[in-house]
């Protein structure tokens, strides 16, 4: 029985590979429904997302509609996708992050889009190529980029003029060095600067600026940030910067809307966040009476930005062709130029693709204001977590190492450096 079951196990896979190698592009050819799991839950985005769904139900000509669904955040639409998946009951469209894409993509849990690109004659060569690492896979295309971004620097312009820098930062040193200052004439009433914690994308580029790669080698098949010095290095100067009480510490629990509402409320004079927030944080800083600033984030010794966000990819297994075909339908609509440069206008999400840069709506935006520009800029010096089957689970596995030195305040730089080679050892 136990052979016949491997057999058995073995033809389906074969069928199932085959089916993805030669897999057709089918039409549209009845009414049909599918289900868009997302990440979008602030007001703007939401906003922007219902109003794309709606545009999209009520023009296209092929009887599709689009039901949206907030699933909470990337880790929590990973989570879901996966369990719908194992359930047989899972989105047609999903919003991935980059860290989740590897985990889906080498399971061949998303369809390959190339027949669908072939046929109707979709230009790959219009994707920014900044954002192009989390397109391809196994000579696949298995994603489009939707919300990617990269980090920006928002600060208290007032703030940092009066201990003298007028301007932006531009290098890790000088904002360090205001930061302290603005701390000590307040008499510890405001932190400089705040970092939340997510290891593949903050700590990413900080520990990228010293070693050239960041937490995950090259050819995402190990960690010798571990070996090189790069990441005690990182460990050990940010434990510093907080215990001297500066930089702050992040909070627990909703950490990326804790360190919101201190800057709104004064007592944080700067913070790193993603670009996509970039119209909820200056509705904010402007309600709050705050002269906001936008910069590029920088590292050890000049700029250093990271890339991430999410991407659109549509799940193969328990979807129908219909489901599929009408799913590339919402996918291309929303790579138009239109839908492109309204949603980096409206959110400041990355414009993806080159012709939506060209468009009126994006350069008068930028003329006007320039912050929603920076984002875009600094592709030129960004960089993203490399492609791998491993980037989902060592993200987590250092995300949590560093949650405890510098959250939980009870081990040393260097043992969490130890307790990471050992995890390291067993995962690679």
């Amino acid at each position: 029985m136990k052979k016949l079951f491997v057999v058995l196990l073995m033809g389906a896979l074969l069928v199932s590979a085959q089916g993805l190698v030669f897999a057709e592009a089918v039409g549209v050819t009845e009414p049909i429904t599918i289900t868009f799991w997302h990440a979008r839950g602030s007001t703007v985005d939401a906003e922007w997302l219902a109003n794309s769904i709606n545009k999209f139900n009520a023009t296209n000509t092929l009887g599709i509609t689009v039901e949206g669904v907030y699933q909470g955040y990337f880790s929590d639409v990973q989570a879901k996708t996966l369990a719908s998946i194992a359930a047989g009951d899972p989105p047609t469209i999903a919003e991935i992050s980059c860290t989740a894409i590897p985990v889906l993509a080498t399971q061949d849990l998303l369809v390959d889009l190339t027949p669908y690109v072939e046929r109707d004659g979709f230009d790959m060569d219009n994707i920014v190529e900044a954002v192009s690492d989390y397109i391809y896979y196994d000579g696949q295309i298995i994603t489009m980029p939707y919300t990617r971004g990269t980090a920006i620097m928002y600060y208290n312009k007032d703030m940092y003029a009066e201990v003298g820098l007028d301007r932006a930062p531009t290098t890790l040193e000088e904002l360090n060095h205001y930061a302290k200052l603005i701390y000590e004439n307040s008499d510890g009433a405001v932190k400089g600067i705040g970092y939340t914690i997510e290891a593949n994308y903050y700590q990413h580029y900080l520990v990228q600026s010293l070693n050239g790669m960041g937490i995950l080698d090259a050819d995402g098949s190990g960690a010798s940030c571990l070996e090189d010095g790069s990441l005690l290095q990182f460990l050990t100067d940010w434990f510093e910067w907080t215990e001297e009480g500066w930089c702050a510490v992040p909070a627990l629990s909703s950490a990326s809307s804790v360190v919101q509402e201190n800057f709104n409320n004064k007592s944080l004079a700067a913070f790193v966040s993603s670009s996509n927030r970039a119209t909820t944080i200056s509705n904010n800083a402007k309600a709050n009476g705050i002269n906001l600033g936008m910069a590029f984030t920088v590292g050890y010794g000049g700029y250093s930005a990271p890339i991430g966000g999410g991407s659109l990819g549509i799940i193969n297994r328990g979807n129908t062709d219909q489901e599929i075909a009408a799913a590339w339908e919402f996918m291309k609509f929303l790579m138009t130029d239109e839908q492109v440069a309204g949603n980096h206008v409206a959110t400041g999400v990355l414009p993806a693709t080159y012709s939506s840069i060209e468009t009126d709506i994006i350069q008068e935006c930028w003329a006007e204001n320039e912050g929603y520009k920076l984002s875009y800029e600094q592709l030129d010096f960004a960089s993203e977590i490399r492609f791998s089957p491993y980037v989902s689970e060592w993200s987590s596995i250092v995300k949590s190492a560093m949650s405890q030195l510098i959250q939980g305040r009870n081990i040393t730089p260097e043992e969490v450096v130890q307790n990471l080679k050992d995890e390291a050892a067993a995962l690679f």
